[in-house]
């Protein structure tokens, strides 16, 4: 009752109680304490401190693409950056910044037809904007490739600052160093941005807006590209399944990590509602009510088989809430 109370001065959309399985690619995860939809940075900003002043965790949900919520309540407060003003987008020549809640796959096509090249090879990554950047999402590149600049607020103190890309990056994949110092190194790199593979660095940030900076090009040759690329990705994902996206991230070696899962024999293997995809053996699929339990348990077998029969320690993709 005092959630309700306290928040009720929220302008933006507010739910208590709100399944994240609604919210989530995987439909999978309970009910969280609050779901908050601001409709400002004002507003955004008012939601930080409520939560902060009642010791209630925050955690930001784009699109839902990525995560694993738990089968269980959770008391923290998900914030979704889904309102107007979160969405939009500017053209200054050859650069473009748009807010962090715009779905990746709309910006990419616009991109694509107004002559600007540097997106196409993300085609098919599902999510917003920001969350492309904070795990720095990539397929044919990385959205890093193209960032100029983001601009974001503190979890922790609500201000609001811009910090650049550095020119330094470490985009070698299977990086499994703890995501807290990947934090540090962006403490101590005067605002600049250094991405590695599959993370950012933007940890106690909300990204509010991003600058890229792209290349003129032929509309044709680029929607062209955009949507090879999509071909390609729907003959070896499960594109039309309940799922997070690739689950582990692929290791410093030689083989990426579905190679290892399925020479393990594993596409197809269920545990609960929850199977690992016959097409793509680092997805697995939501196929018949799966519990985010079901999944854990499968991952957990999974990790513990390839450590045993190959020595190679997988790192979860998926954020784990």
């Amino acid at each position: 009752m005092e959630m309700r109370r306290v928040f009720s001065k929220i302008k933006g959309k507010v739910l208590f109680n709100e399944p994240l399985k609604r919210h989530t690619t995987f439909r999978i995860g309970g009910p969280c304490g609050v779901w908050a939809e601001p409709r400002s940075e004002r507003d955004l900003r008012e939601i930080l401190k409520l939560a902060k002043a009642r010791k209630k965790r925050t955690v930001l949900m784009g699109a839902g693409s990525n995560i694993l919520p738990g089968d269980r309540a959770a008391s923290g407060v998900v914030i979704h950056l889904g309102g107007k003003y979160f969405k939009r987008v500017h053209f200054s020549g050859r650069k473009v910044t748009a807010g962090a809640g715009i779905s990746l796959a709309y910006l990419i096509n616009l991109l694509c037809e107004k002559g600007l090249g540097g997106t196409e090879g993300l085609a098919g990554i599902p999510g917003t904007l920001g969350g492309a950047i904070f795990m720095n999402a990539g397929y044919r590149g990385n959205i890093s490739d193209c960032l100029e600049s983001v601009r974001v607020m503190s979890k922790k103190s609500g201000k609001i600052s811009v910090l650049k890309k550095s020119r330094k990056e470490n985009s070698a994949e299977g990086s499994l160093r703890d995501p807290a110092e990947f934090h540090q190194e962006k403490l101590h790199a005067g605002k600049k941005i250094k991405f590695s593979y599959r993370h950012s660095g933007l940890y106690g940030y909300i990204i509010l807006e991003a600058t890229l900076s792209l290349k003129k090009s032929d509309k044709k040759k680029l929607l062209k590209k955009r949507n090879k690329v999509l071909r390609v990705k729907k003959s070896e994902q499960p594109l039309g399944s309940m799922n997070a996206g690739c689950v582990f991230k692929n290791p410093g070696r030689a083989l990426p990590a579905a190679l290892y899962i399925d020479m393990l024999g594993f596409k197809g293997k269920r545990i609960g509602g929850a199977k690992v995809s016959e097409k793509h053996a680092n997805f697995i699929i939501n196929e018949k009510g799966a519990k985010a339990s079901d999944v854990l348990r499968l991952m957990d077998i999974i990790k513990k088989r390839v450590k045993s029969e190959f020595g190679v320690e997988l790192a979860p993709e998926i954020e784990i809430l």
